[in-house]
């Protein structure tokens, strides 16, 4: 769809923002938030033809926007540099939440999508001229699948060798995010959630599904940390504005944040 064809509901002082991956969990928390908000009018690009709406996000704040014109859908291959231009054309800010399923361990169907869709999604960033670009990262690039992370900061380097697939192109995709920070004017941060649940999450389904059913994995002691998709959402929107200013970009452009549940 070509930007310039959408006649959109005035919003006063409203800016363009683009969500890759934009029907994903976590993303449509975040378009909802982001037109919640009313600073923002917003590109949805996701692989589907069109926007396939849940019967509550057709008749609720999601549905109206893409009538009126504060959202606009756009089919967009993060592999695709000529359609992540279109659909950002005229954008001030990149959420990329775009990423395979971690269930699949395809090495190369990660590579493409993660390491050289977010390179894309950078020279997009760059050709039209976007001022941030918020990459949806993962903690789990600095679990090496034996050793439980404990205490761990921002500082925690990489693992040696990666668990899989997943956390190892997310890693990449993270460090070539990092790099693209104050080039062209574009300014860059990592968000890591830990496990995300939440409503339209996978997390608490599958719990509920062993009800009766005793399971253990590995040695019974294993911990891991759980982050609400909502607290998710407004940490990306909080790395947002503090990019947007001279003193944020400078201090925290080009960094990864760890967002979970405290």
């Amino acid at each position: 769809m070509d930007p310039s064809s959408v006649e959109s509901l005035e919003v006063p002082d409203a800016r363009w923002c683009a969500v890759t991956g934009g029907r994903g969990f976590v993303a449509r928390h975040l378009v909802v938030a982001l037109l919640r908000s009313g600073d923002w009018r917003v590109r949805i690009t996701d692989l589907g033809s069109v926007a396939v709406l849940e019967p509550t996000e057709n008749d609720g704040l999601l549905g109206a926007a893409l009538r009126d014109g504060r959202a606009v859908y756009f089919s967009a291959d993060v592999c695709q540099v000529a359609q992540l231009t279109q659909a950002f054309e005229g954008v001030d800010t990149v959420f990329h939440t775009a990423s395979v399923d971690h269930n699949n361990n395809n090495f190369q169907l990660h590579y493409k999508v993660n390491v050289d869709g977010t390179k894309n999604v950078i020279h997009a960033c760059h050709i039209c001229k976007v001022k941030t670009l918020i990459y949806t990262s993962s903690s789990a690039v600095v679990f090496d699948g034996v050793h439980g992370l404990f205490d761990v900061d921002e500082s925690t380097p990489y693992p040696d060798k990666f668990h899989d697939a997943y956390t190892e192109t997310k890693a990449q995709a993270e460090k070539l995010v990092m790099r693209a920070n104050g080039i062209n004017e574009l300014h860059t941060c990592c968000i890591r959630p830990t496990t995300i649940f939440g409503p339209g999450g996978r997390i608490v389904p599958l719990l509920a599904s062993y009800r009766g059913i005793r399971i253990i994995m590995g040695d019974g002691r294993n911990s891991d940390d759980f982050v609400y998709v909502e607290n998710v959402v407004h940490g990306h929107l909080c790395a947002e504005k503090i990019l947007r200013t001279k003193e944020g970009a400078t201090k925290s452009g080009g960094k990864v944040c760890i967002c979970c549940e405290l």
